[in-house]
């Protein structure tokens, strides 16, 4: 029996000592991003029959039977699912507060500036047709007016070239996450059917479907041996260790309101293998990869089209009202364009002479002048609708993105609650492990020590 006491002790030490090392990683990862508290879960060791007591039973003391990961999956799909949605607004607001900065307005160098200083020049040349110096700032204010539209115009397709390089970072990182998973997935089948514990590698992919789920609203279901399948709508994404890409095909056609100054709309495709022709891949919505597809094909081709228009309403309303003026005034003060692309091709008539904005049957007659001067009034209302809507959806990201932003951190507070380290809790577990320790040496000392007396009296 004494040696069984020796036995209980050892078993006791090597025990504690597990468990110590548990909680002193927990500790020391406690602020690891994606670290999931650990537990050694301490049993009983399988008895022995006392030979002295017919039919009992001693314990042998005891041992770890495992090493469990804290985990809450309902709070984990919670988060991932406000991830999406938060990077949906995210994605959204950033797009769009780039193209708000574009039309900050009243602005001294804005394009309103740019229409009351046009209009109010043709005013001026109303009141003194024949005055050189109000004809040729007739034509200066144009030239001034028709840069603006194109800079603007410019500017926006601009945004949109930067908003498809996002997309494509975007689809390149779901591609390297998926793949990573996919790794991690084979690792983690290989130690859990081998009955071990993956907890660390489990923590590393919990972390990447954070990051996926941040870009792209995914959906997956878990195998028997922890593998996770991960899906795009009705698209596979990782099959347990396997992934499929995706891929962002630029469209050969668009819809006939799209600006036609504007970069096509791009389609999201699925490959099923390396080398096959890829498909259309429906179902992605509200994710950051979404937020960033729908400004470039519907937010910023809508505003590019609404300036297309009025660019092509003031060319056409402008050469109208002199050509229909009495006395009229022909040859037009601006281009022709249309509202496909009349933002960035509007341009004062090439050759256009100061002498050319006054009739030649009465040149003294303002009437001309006057009447152009008076489109203000209906022409800026357009430019203002413009403004207001880009404001409008700017401001609605914004606060979407606060509340997304604020409902996420709530979630993860959650979350790190239910499956986080508490370095209170685990400093108390960490007495109480040391304690338990110092006990089963005290015990393997006294042992030692009763064997040794042994010795010597038999010796």
């Amino acid at each position: 029996m004494g040696f069984m006491m020796l036995n209980i002790a050892s078993r006791a030490l090597a025990a504690q000592q597990l468990a110590l090392d548990v909680t002193g990683n927990n500790m020391a990862n406690a602020t690891t991003p994606g670290y999931r508290a650990e537990t050694a879960n301490l049993t009983e060791a399988p008895p022995q029959p006392v030979v002295s007591l017919q039919g009992s039973e001693l314990g042998t003391g005891v041992v770890v039977s495992s090493v469990s990961r804290a985990n809450n999956p309902f709070l984990s799909r919670s988060v991932r699912t406000q991830l999406t949605n938060q990077g949906y607004w995210s994605s959204t607001n950033q797009a769009l507060s780039q193209i708000q900065s574009l039309f900050q307005e009243p602005s001294a160098s804005g394009l309103q500036e740019g229409m009351n200083n046009f209009f109010a020049s043709w005013q001026t040349l109303a009141n003194a047709p024949q005055n050189q110096a109000s004809q040729e700032s007739v034509i200066q204010q144009g030239n001034n007016l028709a840069a603006q539209f194109n800079t603007l115009a410019t500017n926006i397709t601009n945004e949109m070239a930067n908003l498809s390089q996002t997309a494509h970072n975007q689809v390149s990182q779901v591609n390297t996450l998926t793949a990573e998973i996919a790794q991690l997935n084979t690792k983690i089948a290989t130690v859990t059917s081998g009955g071990g514990s993956a907890n660390d590698l489990l923590n590393q992919r919990g972390t990447l479907l954070d990051s996926l789920a941040s870009l792209t609203n995914i959906t997956y279901t878990l195998t028997p041996n922890q593998e996770v399948n991960v899906y795009l709508g009705s698209n596979a994404l990782v099959v347990n260790g396997t992934h499929y890409q995706i891929g962002l095909q630029q469209a050969t056609t668009a819809a006939s309101n799209y600006p036609a100054n504007a970069p096509l709309p791009y389609q999201l495709t699925w490959q099923a293998a390396p080398g096959t022709t890829p498909a259309p891949l429906s179902g992605i919505n509200g994710c950051a990869l979404f937020g960033t597809l729908s400004a470039l094909g519907h937010n910023l081709p809508a505003y590019l089209g609404q300036l297309n228009n009025l660019a092509a309403t003031l060319s056409s309303k402008v050469n109208y009202a002199l050509a229909n003026a009495v006395p009229p005034v022909t040859g037009g003060f601006f281009n022709t364009v249309t509202s496909g692309d009349g933002a960035s091709l509007i341009q004062v008539a090439p050759g256009l002479t100061p002498s050319a904005l006054v009739s030649t049957t009465n040149p003294g007659s303002g009437s001309a002048a006057l009447a152009v001067s008076q489109l203000g009034s209906t022409i800026s209302p357009l430019y203002t609708a413009l403004v207001g809507q880009v404001g409008v959806d700017g401001q609605n990201a914004v606060n979407q993105a606060q509340t997304a932003k604020s409902t996420l951190a709530s979630l993860k507070n959650a979350r790190q609650s239910a499956t986080g380290v508490d370095i209170n809790q685990q400093s108390a577990l960490l007495i109480q492990e040391q304690q338990s320790y110092t006990a089963a040496a005290t015990m393997v000392s006294v042992e030692q020590s009763t064997l040794q007396s042994l010795m010597q009296a038999v010796g």
